[in-house]
Parts: C-alpha cells; structure tokens; sequence
C-alpha cells in the first residue's frame, strides 16, 4: 500500500503526488486524468515536492534531490546526490532553492 506523505503541489494546472516509495504521479486539475507515474530516482521522498521556473523539486530521504521538468512530460532533468537526508520540503524564494538536511542548509541559485 502506498502512503501518501507529502502535500501535494498544484503548478500550472497539473497536480503533483509525491509518495515515499519514490513514485512521482501528474494529475490534470481540471479532469482528475493521470497524465504519468514515473519514478525520477531510487528515493523515498516524505517532503513535499516544490515549483518553479517550470521546475518540480524532490527530495529524498537519502539525500538526493531530483528536478524533473514541469509539464505533461515525464522528464529527469538531474538528480544530485548531497549526502545527508532530506526530509524538509524544499524551499525557493528571491532566485534561491533552500535544502535543509540533517546536517547541513544549502543555499543554491543566483548570488
């Protein structure tokens, strides 16, 4: 059975269901259809996915953070192995993604 954990995050008319097998599932908002249950990497994400700049930002219990491009597409564009578990939703504000870790806060993004 699959839980799931994290919010879900509605981003230009499409739903976004993370579950923490890894499972990332594209709902229309409009009609309910699936549009795609894709799997971006080998995580188990309990945060809450983000958005932005036609981004949809995962983070892993492992510490991978995985962007897959918003849309109707399923498409990986990278996955980034930090090293240290994520269980934050991540955070973006003035050109920034915020990733709290267990261990370690990452700012990334423009200066």
């Amino acid at each position: 059975m699959k839980l799931f954990v994290p919010s879900p995050l509605l981003y230009d008319g499409i739903v976004y269901l993370s579950d923490n097998s890894g499972q990332l599932t594209a709902v229309d908002a409009a009609t309910g259809a699936v549009i795609y249950k894709d799997r971006p990497d080998k995580e188990n994400h309990f945060a809450s996915p983000a958005a932005g700049d036609g981004k949809i930002y995962l983070s892993g219990r492992n510490g991978t953070v995985s962007v897959v491009e918003a849309g109707r597409t399923f498409k990986v564009l990278s996955v980034n192995k930090l090293g240290d578990p994520l269980d934050a939703s991540p955070a973006i504000s003035g050109g920034r993604l915020y990733l709290r870790g267990a261990a370690h806060l990452w700012a990334i993004g423009a200066k």
